[in-house]
Order: structure tokens, then C-alpha cells, then sequence
């Protein structure tokens, strides 16, 4: 680790879908950036896990293939989700996984494990917080907790805690009362058992918010309401819990000042530092699953229009975000706030309160809402505050009315959920189109492999890459996966422009995949996704952390992996052709006169893939010699499909041996052409002028059809590249090059059909 070394972070962790989850990468991100650090996100699924109950996760071990690309020579340290990773599993195997990263400074992330360093939630005051207000202000007396595994540290933690608790209030606790859950919402039958052997419970801890979302399903079947027959709070505090109905009550742990302690700590421990373990604070939100709180005036409620109070009220209402100070639209929002609550102290001060006071306090008001305030408050905490300053001013004023104010944020509230519909819709486009998008290719070739990364605007995905094996991989369940020495880099999305690479140049190191010559200036987060088709691996997906990713990763992963199981597909079955065409000629080859038929082609009487190839490396050979510059061209028919399946295939014939005759007429004496598929055409030849060949060819076909009585046109696309006598390039790899510029041509031709189309 040299001087001035930008290091690499790995983060492992257990998806990116998870509230859990996105925020601790949304933590580690931020404190990345800020550190000039390199981070990559290895989003894994889940150890040990029983996939055969449900059949749309019967692959998802793919995805733990991820974890191995973690590797001590392509990054510096890592954080791991351990307990998350390893929920399923026991603690000897979390332990085996994180043996293979020895040697590399490691943290773990809400994990209690011998022999490492760690950063946890404190799980004991914001739960002891909970369970006293429900025992000593709610006299709660019959307690139940649904839990996680032991070998998860916050679930065993959580569990210790609320035990507790109930031991010193002298709550007796029966076995029953406790339910080992899977920490996810995603458990109904063991929802509906707790409940059934416990009929008369009055309050119940879910070890974490989306297991209490999974209750709450359970609970309308069985016609109780949360906060009025029964209390419910959870772990986590996700924005979910404030949406629930009743809003769910929930102890407020950080995951993103986790995230970023774990970095921390990280380039710490890089720097060669000791690092000791660290614990996050916590704090009990109360939200109506503990039954409505009647707002009454009085007492500590003085407080709210108390100057020296303005920023601790901020801070309960927008304590998600009390890390984020850099961000411009939350220092906005903080001043506005103060604003507007010095304006509403002055009417509660002022005697007889002035209309112009009234008027300033609902400009400062729109001040407050133009800047997002909705997007970070708690909206439950932002309305309380205002009914109960409402009720302070009315009190004090003998029924002073202030109902603008709550009048305005109930209709900012509803329009803001009208934004996020519309968001939402346009979301579902955007997934439509990638859809069709994705699949927008017919062959094969690496230049298909470009066709996947130009459609991922809609994702904010501005740099992105995909590495290849040598041949797809089978890998079955809990099978141990063997990395190649070498991927292949098939094509790159670079500052938003596609780029394909050509074969001679893909090969790079699995060491260096997160940091080499094509990645230069691209310091961007990066997350690692698997590219797999049930047992079958391809390759791997490196691009940008988006915000839009921890919604969509999974989607991404779907349609990319099917176009790349598609893009094999072609490949193998151009292959079996081009073996089929090759064991017909082996079969005539004895035979001179069919040797010679054999590299010629049927249809249209020219030369064949195999005569091409032969007849060109000898007329490229002697080219050089004799000092020649010379044109490679890649031609393809562009409608063959619409005549075949308009006009039938004799027609379509007739169109094939058409090109052929256009192509050798234009090429004459100078070169030679062939049909080396379908649809395809290839030809070699002299050079030495300077004009478009290109050009004349279009301008052939454009003089046929127009003297044709055929109802259709025929039309190519044509890509070329020059070779001169003294460049040291094969036969194939100019093909490629002219293959690559008939790529670009295709797709130029194809958006200027479109935008005639779109103004006819």
C-alpha cells in the first residue's frame, strides 16, 4: 500500500433491496466519497438458505457467487453484513465465510463475532424505552416477542433486552410467548401460530419493522387492530412504519451513521491505527400501534414555542437525516424551519396577533415546503407539532384560530403522494421499454453484448461493464465456485457512451477488474452483480451505485441475465451452423470438382464463407506484398425477413442473389466478394483512390430499385475498415472492425427512420 494509493473497499452485504440494507450502503457511500476512496458493493443474498419452499428463489445462491470476487488483491478492506449475510445459517459457518478474507483488514457491520472488529446498534436503551412505556404508562402486563435466529447478533441482542425488561418489572414470560421468526415479513403460518397460542396477549416486539409488517397482514385477518387490542413496536424505524395503518411504533437505530463509522473505521485500520468496536445510540419512536396520544396543552408541550427548543424539535422531526448536514436542500429546510417557528412564537407572544404576522408566517410556511421538507420530516412528528402549537395559540388567544398552516401541509402531504404516483407510472414506462429494449439484437457477436448497455439512463447508470467468462460456467447449489484467472471485457458504458472492445484487447485480470486502463477517471461507487440463468453462470456486471439501483437491482439482474443467456443462445447456434456448413465441405473435399463447388455458394453463385476466407488471406497476403492499401467491408441485407414474410422466400432468394450481383459488379477486378451467411456479405479489394465505396454501394441498390418492378426495395447496410500494406493486422480482425462500423451504421440508419417517421 504505497503512498498516495487510492484504496478499494469492498462492502458484502445481503442484497440492496432492504431498508436495512440501502441505508447502510447510502452511509458507506457517502463517507467514500468524502474519504476519495474507492467502494464496491458485493450485494449477496443470504447463507445456508432452504431455497426449495419457493420456486422464484430456487437460484438465488447465484448470487453468493458474488462474495468471491472479493479478493485481498483487488481490495483493501471490507465491510461485512455478517448477521444479515448469515441469518439463515449458524455462526460456524458465517465463520468459514469470512475465513477466506483473511489478510484483509475486515469490519463487520450490526455483527458480533470473536476476533473482529465491529459497529453495532446499542439494543438495549431504545427497546427498554418501549417496554417502559407500555408497562409503566399503558400498564401492559402480557408481553410476546416474534424474534430471529441466535446467530443473528441484533436478533439475539433484541431478544436479551426485551427479556430484561420484563424481569425487572416481575413480568413472568412462558415459552409460548416467544416465536423464532426469519426477520421478514414473509412468514404468515408463523404469524398465525403465535397468535393462536397466544389469544390474549396485549403487546407484542417484532425484532425488526418489515417481521411487524408481516403481523399486521396477519392481524386484519384476524379482525384486531394494532393500538387498540393489542400493541405492536419494531426495530429499525423504515419509512414504511410511518405509512402502516396505525403507524407503527419503532426504535430509531442509524443505519447510515453505521455505514459510515464502518468506513471509518476501515481507513483506520489501513492506516495501520488501532480500531476498537463502536456502538450506535438508539431511541423509541411512539406512532399510534400504542393507541392514539391525546394532544393537550401544558406542561413540557410550553416547550415547543420556546426559542431555545426550535432545534431539538427539528431534530425529532428530521432526526432520519441529522447526518446529512452538506446536503443543500436539508440546511435549507433547517433555516426555514427556524423561520417559521420564530414567526408562530411572535403570534403566540403578541397580544393581538397582526394580519401581517399571519400572512409572514404562511410565506415562510411555502418557504418550508418548497424545499422538500416533506421528503425528510416525519410526518407523523411534523403534524403533531403543529396541532399542538395550534392548540397552544388558541388556548393562549381564547380560540385563535390558525388553520391555514395545518390546512397547507395536509394539501402539500397529498400532493406530494400524487407526485410519487406519478413517479411511479413513469417507472413503469421506463421498465416496459428497457424490456424491449434489452433484447434489440439478432446475432451472437460481442457487438451485441454493446446493445444491454445502451438503455440504462432511466437507472442513472453513466459508467458500467461487462466481464464474461471464457464459456459459460455450470454451477450448481452449494457448489464451491472457482474464479477464472481472466474475464473478459466485452463492452463498456463509459461517462454515458457505449463502447465495444475488440477481441485481441478483452482479456483482463480478475485482480484488476475494479481498477485498470478502462476504468481510468471512473472512481464512482460501484456495485457487482451475478449474469446467470438457472445453473448457468455468464459472467459478472460492475457499474454505478445509483439511488435508483436499491429498487431495481434485482429487475436489472433479470432482463440482463436473460440477454446474455439469449446472446450464448445465437452464439451456439451460429456455431452449429457454421459446423453443419463445415461438415458438409469435409464431405466433398475428396473430390476436386466438389472442392471447387464447395467454396462456392449456391444461391448465388459467388464465393462461400470458406471460399471467402481462403481467397482473402491470399489476396490480403499478396496486397501487402505488392504495398496495395486495401478495403474490408461487412454487408447486410437490411429487410430479408419483411420480403420472406411478405413476399415468400423466392423473393427473398431473388434479393440474396441480387446483392451478390450488385457487389460484384461494384467490386469488379479489384476484389473479391462472398456471402458468408445469411444475409451477410463480405469483400476484399484495392484501394488506392480516395471515394466513399460505401457511398457508390448505396447508390447502386438505389439506382436498381428505382428501375425495379419488384414490390419492394432492396437494401444493405455496409461497414468498412482499411488496411495498408505496412499495418499489422489479420483478415479477422479488420472483418470486426468493419463488423463494428456496420453496427453503427445499423443504428444510425435505424434513429433516422425513426425521427422521418416521427416527422411524417
Amino acid at each position: 500500500m504505497g503512498k498516495g494509493k487510492k484504496f478499494t473497499i469492498g462492502l458484502l452485504v445481503s442484497g440492496i433491496m432492504d431498508t436495512f440494507t440501502v441505508s447502510v450502503c447510502q452511509g458507506v457511500m457517502k463517507a467514500a466519497r468524502e474519504a476519495g476512496m474507492r467502494l464496491v458493493i458485493f450485494p449477496g443474498k443470504y447463507l445456508d438458505r432452504d431455497l426449495t419452499q419457493r420456486k422464484e428463489i430456487l437460484y438465488e445462491y447465484q448470487y453468493n457467487t458474488i462474495f468471491s470476487y472479493a479478493q485481498k488483491e483487488n481490495v483493501d478492506a471490507i465491510l461485512v453484513s455478517a448477521s444479515t449475510i448469515g441469518c439463515f445459517t449458524t455462526i460456524e459457518s458465517i465463520q468459514n465465510m469470512l475465513s477466506r478474507y483473511a489478510g484483509i483488514p475486515c469490519v463487520l457491520l450490526a455483527s458480533k463475532i470473536d476476533g473482529y472488529v465491529s459497529v453495532n446498534f446499542d439494543n438495549n436503551s431504545g427497546i427498554k424505552e418501549a417496554m417502559d412505556y407500555l408497562i409503566h404508562e399503558l400498564n401492559c402486563r402480557k408481553f410476546g416477542m416474534i424474534g430471529g435466529p441466535d446467530s443473528n447478533t441484533d436478533a439475539y441482542e433484541r431478544k436479551m433486552a426485551f427479556l430484561q425488561c420484563l424481569e425487572e418489572n416481575n413480568i413472568p414470560f412462558r415459552e409460548e410467548n416467544f416465536a423464532d421468526g426469519i426477520l421478514s415479513r414473509c412468514a404468515p403460518d408463523l404469524y398465525r401460530k403465535f397468535l393462536d397460542k397466544n389469544p390474549d396477549i396485549e403487546a407484542v416486539f417484532c425484532v425488526n419493522d418489515d417481521t411487524a409488517v408481516g403481523l399486521y397482514e396477519v392481524l386484519k385477518e384476524y379482525k384486531i387492530t394494532p393500538g387498540k387490542q393489542i400493541k405492536i413496536f419494531g426495530y429499525d424505524n423504515i419509512l414504511l412504519a410511518t405509512k402502516l395503518k396505525p403507524a407503527l411504533s419503532s426504535v430509531w437505530a442509524d443505519p447510515v451513521e453505521m455505514g459510515e463509522a464502518a468506513l471509518e473505521m476501515a481507513t483506520q485500520m489501513l492506516r495501520g491505527q488501532e480500531v476498537q468496536s463502536r456502538i450506535i445510540p438508539t431511541k423509541f419512536i411512539r406512532r399510534d400501534s400504542f393507541g392514539k396520544k391525546m394532544i393537550k396543552s401544558g406542561g413540557d408541550d410550553y416547550k415547543r414555542l420556546d426559542r431555545n427548543y426550535i432545534d431539538i424539535y427539528f431534530e425529532d422531526i428530521f432526526y432520519r437525516y441529522q447526518n446529512i448536514e452538506d446536503d443543500g436542500d436539508f440546511v435549507r429546510i433547517r433555516n426555514d424551519f427556524r423561520v417559521l417557528m420564530e414567526n408562530l412564537i411572535v403570534i403566540y407572544e403578541e397580544t393581538d396577533p397582526k394580519e401581517e404576522i399571519l400572512e409572514e408566517t404562511l410565506r415562510s410556511l411555502d418557504n418550508f415546503l418548497e424545499h422538500r421538507a416533506l421528503d425528510y420530516a416525519d410526518i407523523e412528528h411534523l403534524i403533531e407539532h403543529i396541532e399542538k402549537i395550534d392548540d397552544l395559540i388558541k388556548v393562549k388567544h381564547h380560540g385563535y384560530i390558525f388553520s391555514p398552516l395545518y390546512h397547507r401541509i395536509i394539501l402539500a402531504i397529498d400532493q406530494r403522494y400524487g407526485e410519487i404516483s406519478d413517479t411511479q407510472e413513469e417507472k413503469n414506462y421506463e421498465m416496459k421499454l428497457f424490456v424491449k429494449d434489452i433484447m434489440d439484437f439478432e446475432k451472437g457477436t460481442d457487438q451485441s453484448y454493446m446493445v444491454l448497455l445502451e438503455h440504462l439512463n432511466w437507472l442513472g447508470i453513466q459508467n458500467a461493464y461487462i466481464y464474461t467468462f471464457e464459456s459459460p460456467v455450470l454451477h450448481l447449489h452449494k457448489e464451491e465456485i472457482v474464479l477464472p484467472e481472466e474475464l473478459y471485457l466485452k463492452a463498456m458504458l463509459k461517462a454515458g457512451e457505449v463502447q465495444g472492445i475488440l477481441a485481441t484487447s478483452q482479456k483482463v485480470k480478475t485482480a484488476d477488474m475494479f481498477s485498470n486502463k478502462y476504468m481510468e477517471g471512473d472512481d464512482l461507487p460501484k456495485v457487482l452483480f451475478p449474469l446467470f440463468s438457472n445453473e448457468m453462470m455468464y459472467g459478472v456486471f460492475l457499474c454505478d451505485m445509483t439511488e435508483k439501483l436499491f429498487e431495481n437491482g434485482d429487475f436489472l439482474v433479470n432482463q440482463m441475465s436473460s440477454a446474455m443467456k439469449m446472446i450464448d443462445l445465437l452464439r451456439i447456434n451460429n456455431m452449429i451452423q457454421r459446423q453443419l456448413e463445415e461438415s458438409l465441405i469435409t464431405l466433398k473435399e475428396n473430390n476436386i470438382v466438389l472442392d471447387t463447388l464447395s467454396k462456392s455458394d449456391v444461391l448465388t453463385g459467388i464465393l462461400n464463407r470458406r471460399g471467402f476466407y481462403d481467397a482473402a488471406e491470399k489476396f490480403m497476403a499478396q496486397g501487402k506484398e505488392n504495398g496495395y492499401r486495401m478495403l474490408v467491408s461487412y454487408v447486410d441485407m437490411n429487410n430479408l425477413k419483411i420480403i420472406n414474410d411478405r413476399y415468400g422466400h423466392d423473393e427473398g432468394d431473388f434479393s440474396i442473389k441480387k446483392i451478390g450481383e450488385l457487389l460484384t459488379t461494384a467490386v469488379g477486378k479489384n476484389g473479391i466478394v462472398g456471402r458468408i451467411g445469411g444475409d451477410e456479405f463480405a469483400l476484399i479489394m484495392s484501394y488506392e483512390e480516395e471515394k466513399d465505396f460505401v457511398k457508390e454501394i448505396y447508390a447502386s441498390f438505389r439506382e436498381f430499385n428505382e428501375t425495379s418492378s419488384k414490390p419492394y426495395n432492396i437494401t444493405v447496410s455496409a461497414g468498412t475498415s482499411t488496411i495498408l500494406a505496412q499495418q499489422d493486422i489479420s483478415l479477422k480482425e479488420a472483418l470486426t472492425l468493419a463488423d463494428e462500423r456496420l453496427y453503427e451504421e445499423k443504428q444510425h440508419r435505424l434513429k433516422t427512420v425513426a425521427k422521418n417517421n416521427a416527422e411524417g
